[in-house]
Parts: structure tokens; sequence; C-alpha cells
């Protein structure tokens, strides 16, 4: 498979993963904490779209030459160096790794309230960068 498919194929997951989320975003933390299975299935998928964006950050980066990147966060620094990214939706990504490895690594010591605030407040980012990616794509 091209790079060119894998990225425009981690486009299309990244977004139906969003779109996921907010399918299953209730209303309030309250509900969301009372949920428990309707939680569980918004963190899979949340957690499934932080790590597609960091795979599509990497692929980005590879595709593009712009870097070696050891990992996650130095792509997404690298996209903004490149001009891909703002700066601050750059730092916002990477930041957003911490609560991808916080998913990933300590489930039952994961803090629900900053879940829900992320998918809350955060999916935007997600798509900005799936947009970015795309809008040089020819």
């Amino acid at each position: 498979m091209s790079d060119r498919l894998r990225i425009e194929r981690k486009i299309a997951d990244l977004r139906a993963r969003v779109a996921r989320v907010r399918e299953l975003l209730p209303a309030t933390l309250d509900a969301f904490l009372d949920q428990r299975t309707q939680a569980e299935a918004l963190i899979l998928n949340l957690f499934l779209a932080l790590q597609c964006a960091s795979d599509l950050a990497l692929h980005t980066v590879a595709e593009r030459g712009l870097a070696v990147p050891g990992d996650a966060r130095s792509a997404f620094d690298a996209l903004a160096r490149a001009g891909i990214l703002e700066p601050r939706l750059a730092r916002e990504l990477a930041a957003s790794v911490g609560l991808r490895n916080r998913i990933a690594h300590e489930y039952g010591l994961l803090d629900l309230r900053l879940v829900y605030e992320a998918a809350r407040d955060d999916l935007g980012d997600l798509e900005r960068l799936a947009a970015a990616i795309v809008a040089p794509l020819p």
C-alpha cells in the first residue's frame, strides 16, 4: 500500500472515530460516569482516534521527508515546523499523546473527568489535523 493511500485511510479512520466519540458523548459528566458501558465504548473510540492521529502524523512526516521523528510528539512538532500545522495545534496534539498513553497503560487509574473533558472539548483538534493533512494532498 502506498504512503498516500495509507494516509488517506488514516484520515478516514480518524474522522470515523471522532464521529463515533461524538455519538457516544452524553450531555453531562454525571451521565458519562453513570453509563459505564457507553463510557467504555467512548474511551475505546477516543483511544483509537488519538492513536490514529499519532499514526497519521508519523506517516505524513515520513511520506513528505520532513524529519525522522522518534515519536508522535516530535512528528507533530515537525508538522508545525513545516507549516502544515499551527504551532498551538501541534502543542495540543502532542499533549493528546499523554492522554492516549494514560488510557493505554493506566486504565484502572484513569481520570474519567479528564476523558470526558477531552471528548467534549478537544475533538476539533483531531478534525483540524485531518483537514491540515488533506489540504496539501493533490
